[in-house]
This record gives structure tokens, C-alpha cells and sequence, in this order.
């Protein structure tokens, strides 16, 4: 589930529990929640407000029977471009996520896979923010990498996208994307996968809905917005939903994209 942009005014607590009760009948291993889990707290001044989102949030989804592994996205970002609050607020920037949502960073085993969630978003001095993996999470990445078989399958999941196909497709191949829609290190976060099995890489962001297979090795999935166009109807033709992925015996991929069926009149 990427860019599920939570929220109580569009309708977002009925679609979410619409779509906890479609997950019900699937019965998965857990859910990975790709970023931008509430909207829009990185505009909004009050932290009472942000902080009371963040608790609605968590309260309608604490009830689900697996867990829920979340990636931070640019709206978890409180007051990153509403300067009437202070770099020095306990909570501005990626505080308020950690604060709710946990580490920004992170890795985990299950059934022989191993998984990676990424921070690929970097603060500039400008309030505003660039998609980038620092440096301190290419040396966490290094190190958690070494204490990994070479033929261990690896997800990784972030919120902006490492590799899209979006600007070539509405601009024409050779039609660049900024650091707004892909990370601009791609190649350094790669390159220390160099040697081991990348099986997936999941992301959001860019409400755009693609699979990309690189050299029959690496699996791309851009997931499509849970929140269609921040609901009010579809996003680059797709309706609200999220990605259902399942894994073989043999290790192989399969993906479903999943509409839950909310319909925007309804909020």
C-alpha cells in the first residue's frame, strides 16, 4: 500500500477499512505500507493536529491480525514547508514519523527473504526535500548487506521511486526525471547490491502504476496510489488500490493489482 494519504475530511477512514476488509479475505504474511501514510502534515502548523492524524491513523489499523511495515514518505514530514514552525520543533521533519511510525531504516528476515525499508528522502537547507539515500543509510545498507548470503532474495522498499519510467512515458524517452520523482543516487544504492540477489524493489510516490523487469533479475514496482488522486477520483488512470505480491515455493514473483472499490462519492 503506497500514498495512502490519510486523512478525516476525503473519506480516507472509509476506504481504509474498506480496504482492511478486502486484506482480511487474503489473509497475507503482513502488509508494507510505502510512505505517505497521512496527508498532508508536512504543510500543516499544528502538531496537535499532525500528532492527532498519526493516532487516527494507527487506531483503525492496530486491530488487523499481521504485521504492518511502514516506509517514511514526504507528507510524514511535519511542517517541512510551513515556516511558521521552527527546524527546532520537537517534532519537525522526519520526528514526527519516527515518533509514530518507528525507526526510518530498517531490515528484517522472513521465510528466507530478507527485507529492506529505506529513508530516500533528504531535508535541504531550504525546507524542502530531494529524493537521495544518505550517507549514513549507505553505510547501514553496506553493513546489514555483509551478513547476508549472496543468494538470499532481497525487497526493498522506499518511497520514491529509484528507477521509474514516468517522465519517459508523458515526455518522451529521453525526457529526464528530477529529484522530485526518482532518487538522484540511484547508482550508488545499486551498486551495493552489486553481488547479492535483488529480487524486488517496491515503491510509491508518484501515484503511477508500473512493473519493470531488469535483466530477468530484479522485479520494479511502482504501486499505484491507495489514494487514487489524493481522493478525488483516479490518478494517471487508476483507480484507488494497492499490490498484491505473492512468492512461490520456487522463489518466483507473482503481483495483483487490487482495486478495494471505494468510490469517491460516497465520502
Amino acid at each position: 500500500m503506497a500514498d495512502v494519504h490519510y486523512n478525516e475530511e476525503r473519506g480516507g477512514g472509509q476506504a481504509l477499512q474498506k480496504a482492511l476488509d478486502t486484506i482480511h479475505t487474503m489473509n497475507p504474511d503482513f502488509i508494507l505500507i510505502g510512505g505517505d501514510i497521512v496527508y498532508d502534515v508536512m504543510r500543516e502548523s499544528s502538531s496537535d493536529k499532525a500528532e492527532a492524524l498519526c493516532r487516527s491513523f494507527l487506531s483503525q489499523i492496530s486491530g488487523i491480525p499481521y504485521p504492518v511495515y511502514y516506509a517514511i514518505g514526504n507528507h510524514e514530514h511535519f511542517s517541512l514547508y510551513n515556516r511558521k514552525v521552527n527546524i527546532n520543533h520537537p517534532l519537525f521533519g522526519k520526528k514526527l514519523y519516527e515518533k509514530y511510525f518507528g525507526k526510518r531504516y530498517y531490515s528484517f528476515d522472513h521465510k528466507g527473504w530478507h527485507f529492506i525499508t529505506l529513508d530516500d528522502m533528504v531535508i535541504t537547507p531550504d525546507r524542502k526535500y530531494i529524493g537521495k539515500v544518505d550517507s549514513i543509510q549507505i553505510s547501514w545498507l553496506k553493513e546489514d548487506l555483509a551478513q547476508i548470503d549472496d543468494q538470499t532474495p532481497i525487497v526493498v522498499t522506499a518511497h520514491v521511486p529509484l528507477i521509474t519510467t514516468l517522465s519517459q512515458w508523458y515526455g518522451g524517452g529521453t525526457n529526464a526525471n528530477t529529484n522530485k520523482i526518482a532518487i538522484e543516487n540511484t547508482d550508488e544504492v545499486l551498486n551495493v547490491f552489486k553481488n547479492k540477489n535483488l529480487k524486488l524493489i517496491l515503491q510509491g510516490h508518484i501515484h503511477y502504476f508500473e512493473v519493470l523487469n531488469i535483466l530477468n533479475k530484479t522485479t520494479v514496482i511502482s504501486a499505484p496510489s491507495f489514494s487514487g488522486k489524493w481522493w478525488m477520483g483516479k490518478q494517471h488512470g487508476m483507480e484507488e488500490g494497492f499490490v498484491r505480491i505473492n512468492i512461490t515455493q520456487d522463489d518466483q514473483l507473482e503481483y495483483e493489482y487490487i482495486d478495494y472499490g471505494w468510490d469517491p462519492v460516497e465520502k
